[in-house]
């Protein structure tokens, strides 16, 4: 009899959730304790969504209540995403986070994940430096404090960057940002 009872209780549990109900989705950023190896990958609820992780970057320094330094553990919402910001210090596929007020008094606002590349999705590299709209190696993961996604290279017909997007457009708008150690 116990048996049968247990049987019945797991069915009903496992019905009780839809397997394709999304409810919501999420990044997750490791920063793991480093400025240019962190890793980021995209969640939901509901189902088994979970991106590859990805390699990204946040920050010039340490102290996450600087500004210009890596991003500050916590939750951040995302207001909104583009595929085609046309900002003057950063372009492209964005996602912008809320500010976060430090315990020290300093508010770290505008704070993106995004990487480097135009407004249309490309690359302009005019001078062989370091141009800000051009990757061009490990050293573009450091950012004024927001969370860099590698634009190159280019694996299977797509950057790191463009698969998380991908996963964004074909999973659902994700809604905030986990960051943690």
């Amino acid at each position: 009899m116990k048996l049968v009872i247990l049987s019945l209780t797991l069915l009903v549990v496992s019905f009780s959730v839809p397997a394709t109900a999304s409810a919501y989705q999420w990044f997750i950023y490791w920063r793991n304790s480093s400025l240019i190896n962190g890793q980021i990958d995209y969640n939901c609820s509901g189902s088994t969504c979970n991106s590859p992780l990805y390699r990204a970057g946040s920050g010039s320094g340490t102290n996450a209540c600087q500004h210009n330094n890596w991003i500050p553990l916590g939750s951040y919402n995302i207001p909104f995403h583009q595929d085609h910001y046309a900002g003057s210090a950063i372009q492209g596929r964005v996602w912008r986070l809320s500010d976060y007020q430090c315990s020290n008094g300093v508010t770290r606002t505008e704070l993106f994940i995004h990487s480097e590349e135009t407004s249309s999705n490309g690359q302009y590299c005019p001078t062989g430096g370091d141009d800000p709209f051009c990757w061009e190696n490990a050293n573009d993961y450091y950012s004024n404090g927001c969370v860099k996604v590698a634009r190159n290279p280019v694996t299977n017909g797509a950057s790191d960057l463009g698969r998380l997007d991908s996963w964004v457009h074909s999973i659902g708008a994700a809604q905030w940002l986990d960051v943690t150690s």
